[in-house]
């Protein structure tokens, strides 16, 4: 038997994940039935279940391909970048990101892989944090953590206004979210 190339095994499990991110989009968790999975990538369950054991294995690496794309915005370009990207994120894909926390507070297997996946995550946005306030351009009366909480209700609110079709302005959100996390001033008062 011959070997396949581990371009080809990459080149696949990409069309797997882009046709899987387009089911969700369309139809989401629930409606992303194994039929319209294979309909939408273009390949037999046992394609694509040979790269993922399950529909919701599927689902987790889209959810944290999403986390690392976003946090790789914010550790290379800053807060800003991700307000951009989320205010030209499709709705429909939003939606179903939106999906990922619903699932995060029901489902405790779903909560396992994730939370099992995401510890082996190499940059977190708290450590992003954590050098702004080495650098002084963060403030350093809170915790990292707690400033990359406050940073992912604020993206994460901005990403439900998107999929609700409501104007926001992101320029308001990203000054906003710049005021909020700056250096304080320690001789004006709270």
């Amino acid at each position: 038997m011959p070997k396949v190339s581990q371009e080809h095994l990459d080149a696949r499990r990409a069309q797997i994940l882009a046709g899987a991110q387009r089911c969700f989009a369309r139809h989401g968790y629930t409606g992303a039935t194994v039929a319209r999975l294979e309909e939408e990538i273009g390949l037999s369950r046992g394609a694509i279940f040979n790269y993922f054991p399950s529909k919701q294995d599927l689902f987790v690496e889209l959810a944290l391909g999403v986390n690392r794309r976003y946090t790789s915005l914010i550790a290379e370009q800053g807060l800003d970048a991700a307000v951009d990207a989320i205010a030209g994120e499709d709705a429909a894909w939003l939606s179903v990101l939106l999906e990922v926390q619903a699932r995060l507070r029901h489902d405790p297997e779903f909560v396992r892989k994730l939370e099992a996946a995401y510890d082996a995550e190499p940059v977190r946005i708290s450590d992003w944090f954590e050098e702004q306030q080495r650098a002084g351009t963060a403030r350093s009366d809170l915790e990292a953590t707690e400033l990359a909480r406050f940073a992912s209700i604020v993206i994460n609110g901005f990403a439900l206004r998107v999929v609700a079709d409501e104007v926001t302005d992101p320029d308001a959100v990203r000054r906003l979210l710049h005021d909020a996390v700056a250096p304080r001033d320690e001789h004006r008062p709270r």
